[in-house]
């Protein structure tokens, strides 16, 4: 193809993913254009089919083309730093969508959309984290926090931060949510005596342990439905 042509089959293509999803929505996408679509809002006339599948061979899934680096993302031919901020700017995106979904809602009724909201924000990191969901007596989700970064197979958790947040707050309830980078979210005998002296120390101030979730790789387990927190 010449130039010309070249420029025709892009628009061509574009127009028709475009129309694709005005028609049938995202469902019916392969994954590749749906990267595709991503790419389509950094280069106005490039081809971004062959870019879209070799970022998809690199990171395997969509999740893992928003959550990595920007010294990963750039090892792939005609990803730049505008590319990487964009990414950056969707994952923000898709993350505060899926919180609206959460926040101020009862967390029995929206629980799915909690389990999607933390393993969009925690099953692709390299390090472990610990974040805390904030109950009210209504078991109303109240707020999001992020109180822990660690390293890729340990990060503290610490009773007494817990409870700073959770009387700042006024909370009557808890959700404790950490991520295993190894992929397996199997609870260490460390994980379980932790949770244990969290739940000694916030039942001193009423305060309830819901639940302490662990996330993996696509999948996650609670420690409420395995019964290792009394309830």
């Amino acid at each position: 193809m010449n130039n010309t042509e070249i420029k025709h089959y892009n628009f061509g293509h574009r127009k028709r993913i475009i129309n694709k999803l005005k028609q049938n929505g995202y469902e019916q996408f392969y994954d590749y254009e749906v990267v595709e679509l991503m790419l389509f809002l950094i280069f106005k006339r490039k081809d971004t089919k062959q870019i879209a599948k070799m970022l998809l061979s690199r990171f395997k899934t969509i999740d893992n083309i928003l959550n990595a680096t920007e010294e990963e993302l750039m090892q792939i031919e005609g990803i730049g730093k505008s590319t990487c901020n964009a990414f950056k700017i969707i994952d923000s995106i898709v993350k505060s969508v899926l919180k609206s979904k959460v926040i101020n809602k009862n967390v029995i009724e929206c629980f799915n959309d909690v389990i999607r909201y933390i393993k969009l924000n925690m099953q692709n990191l390299y390090n472990e984290e610990v974040r805390l969901l904030l109950l009210n007596n209504k078991n109303i989700i109240i707020d999001d926090i992020l109180i822990q970064k660690g390293s890729i197979d340990y990060v503290g958790i610490y009773p007494q931060e817990i409870l700073k947040h959770c009387l700042n707050k006024c909370a009557k309830s808890i959700i404790l949510i950490h991520n295993h980078p190894s992929g397996n979210p199997t609870p260490s005998s460390h994980d379980i005596y932790i949770t244990n002296k969290i739940q000694e120390a916030t039942s001193v101030f009423n305060i309830t342990l819901f639940d302490h979730i662990i996330i993996g790789d696509d999948q996650y387990i609670s420690f409420r439905n395995l019964n290792l927190i009394n309830k």
